[in-house]
């Protein structure tokens, strides 16, 4: 009956469950925080984070690659609830920013914003493993305290990583901790299910 329930489970959330699918991602957004960290003021050449997008797809291009041949490919249907979810999850991260880039209030809405998508990460994908939902759930909480720490007198921690802003702050946070749930959870898949060769 555990089989049957994990077999359906892993049908369902293949694609989410093959972590290193958000290392590129996570990775792009790292190192153009640091690049953007290095400017003084308004950017004028782009060159530089054009050829991390670029690269980060390559890489994203590449691991895809690599889950379809060694795993094999599992065809499945967004949900209208994950749509929904996604979908709201961009809109309320462009609002976050919008308002965090006005100082409009004294806490990160952006940094709340992305406590909510590893706890999202924790509860909808990885409630199976107690590792991976705990790694999930704690990353949340360590943004979720960092964003609302100006409420007790917490001022500019991104400071003390050497960053001048706080969007840069969460920005880089977000990039580390997306590497590393993201290896965690590719650690967790492929002891989770046995390898094959070819689609299925």
């Amino acid at each position: 009956m555990e089989s049957i329930r994990q077999t359906r489970f892993f049908a369902k959330n293949y694609p989410q469950l093959q972590g290193l699918r958000a290392v590129p991602l996570a990775l792009c957004l790292l190192v153009i925080t640091l690049w953007a960290n290095l400017q003084h003021g308004p950017a004028r050449d782009l060159t530089m984070p054009i050829l991390v997008a670029l690269a980060c797809l390559v890489l994203y291009i590449l691991v895809d690659q690599y889950y379809n041949r060694v795993y094999g490919r599992v065809k499945r249907t967004i949900s209208h609830t994950e749509l929904f979810l996604q979908t709201a999850g961009i809109i309320l991260a462009l609002i976050a920013f919008f308002i965090d880039t006005r100082n409009a209030i004294n806490i990160s809405l952006l940094g709340l914003v992305f406590a909510v998508v590893f706890a999202f990460t924790a509860f909808w994908y990885c409630r199976p493993s107690a590792v991976v939902f705990t790694i999930n759930l704690a990353l949340a909480i360590i943004l979720s305290l960092l964003s609302l720490s100006p409420l007790v007198g917490i001022e500019e921690w991104w400071s003390f990583l050497g960053l001048k802003y706080s969007l840069l702050g969460y920005s880089f946070l977000y990039g580390v901790f997306g590497v590393i749930d993201g290896v965690i959870l590719h650690i967790y898949f492929i002891h989770s299910l046995p390898t094959t060769q070819g689609e299925s």
